[in-house]
């Protein structure tokens, strides 16, 4: 998944920061599991009804399923795979209705598990008629948000179905299919085998492991780009969009797609799925995404994502992020994110492999790829770095923490996040950490070897169909001493597992150091207050403050309107004047505020001037930071 960073670096001033319940035996390395054949007995049939869904946000299932006489359980998917979170969106469901031979069955709720149902089949029945409503009354984030606009729809199937107690996700098998909202309408998807008959799309029967995995977008406004092709396997792009001119994409933005794919391939010399589709909506209303799948991402960006480079470049690790996880998360999975349902909770404490080297790869690739500039990479650190440097909150949570608590902290409150820390931090503290894995297997091996070493032995291998091989933190830490025998328990446990004062400096042995200076850059803009006053702000409205910082001392709390600076009506730039003002009046910089509409004045004694974060060269020392992002391919 691809945390949505966007909001958060608005919220920093442009900080980048951007299934029976049995358990299975998690062993330290689990044998591959292959996409399992159909079972003997006849599928469930699911299908699901999208006609009234560009209009009134609604889409129908109806699914049958075989049973047998008694007792029998229900699961509405509750724990989502890349979502890492019990987020299935439950509340959404509406006119449950059960049947049996045409008569009404009646179920009744688990009091203690509200994604469970129980009922009894009557003697005689032996098919289970399921119908229900998703109402997509978006909420949270992920695909929760995500059903519809007048042009685009998106199909996650945990929001549409229900599944029997009495199976695994690889052998609870489904014939699925959708009516499009009409015939003007196209689609894309990693599902295989589609037939189309007038509106209604038909296709494969296909494992429920894989059914979750394969999300369908569908619109009016549609174009493909090929990307990648070696005999009978290729890679697409897919995008949707709710304007026409928003498929408007210059062929060089197509090329730099091209290039990410032959750069993934060229580093992991191997893939893991038969076809991959980038599925992409770009809309203003449509809600934002980022969840991997094994032969497909689902991603969604502005409108003018793939048109103003500007935009694209400041997501430009999107697609990169979500194509990276089709090794690191899909084909290879921490054992504790692949339970034998749906319903059982993950164990996500290794987030800050699956996420964090993901994220760094994500980043990396969209250097390689060119979208963003090698020039900038440098500053992109230095703005990660300076940021969790910064972070109170580190001070009493290890990183781990973090990511163990990722299924609420994905979900927390933006405000005091710093102190707090959030599921950011195994993302991007997480891709510091794998820098300086990188940079010591770089030094260490003059050169030889690197973090593309370990990725391609450990997440590459052979290249094989969508399979998972499950691995433990102990099979980490082996693969990387294949790679380098070092202490790498001992890392980890200081990074990771223990509370660390200062983030993994990641540049200093290759080559660079962190300086602040009065310069913005492409990374922490100039109305960025977070490293001078120790706050941050989204159009005027205080977004969090850093515990111990000038403004905290002052009394300054989130939620909070800034009113006036030094008497005159607020804005950025009057704040940044300010600043520069104070460190030469050496006077304080009075803020008129409101909060829960009570009005007051505050004094912020500050007079260092404006500060922000930079990346620059040691004289006399190897450059090793540059050969992170030189791509392989031309």
């Amino acid at each position: 998944m691809k945390r949505s960073l966007t909001l958060m670096r608005a919220v920093l001033g442009g900080v980048v920061l951007v299934v029976a319940l049995v358990s299975r035996p998690q062993v330290a390395s689990a044998a591959p599991v292959s996409t399992p054949k159909p079972a003997a007995g006849a599928p469930i049939t699911l299908h699901v009804d999208l006609t009234k869904a560009p209009s009134q946000n609604i889409a129908v299932t109806r699914e049958v399923i075989p049973v047998k006489p008694g007792p029998l359980t229900l699961y509405y998917p509750k724990w989502i795979p890349g979502e890492h979170a019990p987020v299935g969106p439950i509340v959404n469901v509406a006119d449950l209705i059960l049947t049996g031979n045409g008569k009404v069955i009646a179920w009744r709720r688990e009091p203690h598990d509200m994604f469970a149902f129980d009922l009894t089949v009557p003697p005689g029945v032996s098919a289970l008629h399921v119908g229900f409503t998703y109402l997509g009354a978006t909420f949270g984030r992920y695909s929760s948000a995500r059903l519809a606009t007048s042009n685009i729809a998106v199909i996650t199937w945990n929001q549409s179905l229900f599944y029997p107690s009495t199976g695994t996700i690889q052998d609870t098998f489904f014939k699925p299919s959708i009516t499009l909202p009409a015939a003007a309408w196209k689609y894309a998807t990693a599902l295989v085998g589609g037939i189309r008959r007038g509106d209604t799309v038909s296709f494969d029967t296909v494992s429920l492991e894989h059914l979750i995995d394969s999300p369908i977008d569908m619109g009016t406004h549609y174009r493909r780009w090929l990307l990648w092709q070696q005999g009978s396997a290729h890679a697409y792009l897919n995008v949707f969009a709710d304007i026409p001119s928003e498929l408007d994409v210059k062929p060089s933005v197509i090329g730099h797609y091209k290039k990410l794919v032959r750069e993934m391939l060229a580093m992991y010399r191997a893939r893991h799925w038969r076809n991959y589709n980038f599925l992409l909506t770009v809309s203003d209303v449509m809600p934002g995404e980022g969840i991997e799948h094994h032969e497909s991402s689902d991603d969604g960006g502005p409108g003018d994502y793939l048109t103003n480079l500007k935009v694209l470049r400041r997501g430009g690790d999107l697609l990169s992020h979500e194509f990276n996880h089709s090794w690191d998360g899909k084909y290879r999975m921490p054992a504790g994110l692949y339970p034998p349902n749906l319903q059982m909770p993950y164990d996500d404490s290794l987030l800050w492999v699956y996420e964090g080297m993901t994220q760094y790869y994500g980043d990396v690739m969209s250097y390689r790829d060119g979208i963003r500039k090698a020039k900038s990479w440098p500053n992109h650190l230095a703005a990660i770095y300076a940021y969790y440097d910064n972070e109170p909150g580190r001070m009493w949570r290890p990183l781990v923490d973090t990511a163990t608590s990722g299924p609420y902290l994905y979900y927390a409150p933006r405000g005091y996040a710093n102190e707090r820390r959030s599921a950011g931090d195994f993302y991007e503290e997480g891709e510091l950490m794998w820098l300086r894995v990188d940079s010591i297997i770089r030094a260490r091996t003059n050169g030889k070897k690197s973090l593309d070493t370990f990725a391609r032995e450990f997440f590459g291998g052979k290249t094989t169909g969508p399979i998972v091989v499950t691995y433990t933190r102990n099979d980490i830490i082996a693969g990387l001493n294949k790679v380098l025998p070092y202490d790498w328990a001992g890392f980890f446990h200081k990074w990771v597992y223990s509370v660390a004062s200062h983030p993994p400096d990641a540049f200093t042995v290759d080559g660079w150091k962190l300086v602040y200076t009065a310069t913005p850059t492409h990374a922490v803009p100039k109305r960025n207050f977070w490293y001078s006053l120790g706050i941050s702000n989204v159009r005027g409205t205080v977004a969090d403050v850093k515990f111990g910082s000038p403004a905290w001392k002052a009394g300054l709390g989130i939620n909070t309107r800034l009113v006036a600076v030094n008497g005159r009506a607020y804005s950025d730039n009057l704040l940044y004047d300010a600043i520069v003002a104070a460190k030469k009046t050496k006077t304080p910089i009075s803020l008129l505020v409101e909060h829960t509409g009570a009005y007051r004045t505050i004094a912020i004694a500050y007079f260092s001037g404006p500060r922000y974060p930079h990346l620059v060269r040691i004289k006399g020392t190897p450059n090793r930071l540059s050969e992170v992002v030189k791509p392989y391919t031309k």
